[in-house]
């Protein structure tokens, strides 16, 4: 059984929608301060994370990792929604283990049931697998946004890296995305110039950092 058969479409969406509806009620009261942004309710909202529980903590870490391991599910969106609650630098460390959490999911299967024809013919694949140092390489692929999880955890099966490695290169690989995805979100609740400057910045070296390795790529022989 190949992974891209693990999961139907149907059973996909319905977890997506089971989580949405789990996040909506267990945040409700923060949703509704978001709908009306203004920096009146910035305290406001700070008091209402404060009286969340680990449990709902815990909600969110699961939510990421769980939408993290669906392919093209919103777990962006979710990671936003955490720095926009409980900061940049704990918004961050609840993106960070759900990425890490998720992608370990996504492996695991994947070494269970096989690494598809589909994905071996992708050229991102091809590029990941010839990494002269396959944790370095690994490493980029996370880095990289627009490259699928999916993708990346399957050239870690391909190249049969160990669970140290293949731990080093998720945990160095999530890091500035769920670092990105906290900021921002607190940067844009808050408003502050200095936070939008730093994860503006951090996002241009990202996409600079994808071109530079497009570039590379198209100049490797084939």
């Amino acid at each position: 059984m190949q992974f891209k058969k693990f999961l139907p479409p149907v059973i996909k969406l319905i977890i997506v929608i089971i989580l949405g509806i789990i996040l909506i009620k267990a945040y409700w009261p923060e949703l509704a301060l978001l709908t009306h942004l203004n920096s009146a309710h910035q305290q406001e909202l700070i008091a209402l994370v404060h009286q969340h529980g680990w449990s709902d903590t815990l909600l969110l870490i699961i939510a990421i990792a769980t939408l993290c391991s669906v392919p093209f599910a919103p777990n962006s969106v979710v990671c936003i929604f955490a720095g926009i609650c409980f900061g940049p630098f704990i918004g961050f460390l609840i993106n960070w283990c759900g990425n890490i959490i998720g992608n370990g999911f996504v492996a695991v299967m994947i070494n269970r049931s096989g690494i598809s024809n589909k994905i071996r013919h992708k050229q991102a694949f091809a590029y990941l697998t010839r990494q002269q140092f396959p944790t370095v390489g690994l490493i980029i692929g996370f880095i990289v946004p627009i490259i699928p999880n999916l993708l990346v955890n399957c050239a870690a099966t391909g190249l049969q890296v160990s669970k140290e490695k293949y731990l080093l290169a998720v945990g160095l690989g999530t890091l500035p995305i769920a670092f990105l995805y906290a900021l921002g979100g607190n940067a844009l609740f808050t408003m502050s110039f200095t936070k939008i400057s730093i994860a503006v910045v951090l996002f241009v070296v990202l996409c600079l950092f994808y071109w530079g390795l497009k570039k590379l790529q198209a100049n490797l022989p084939n």
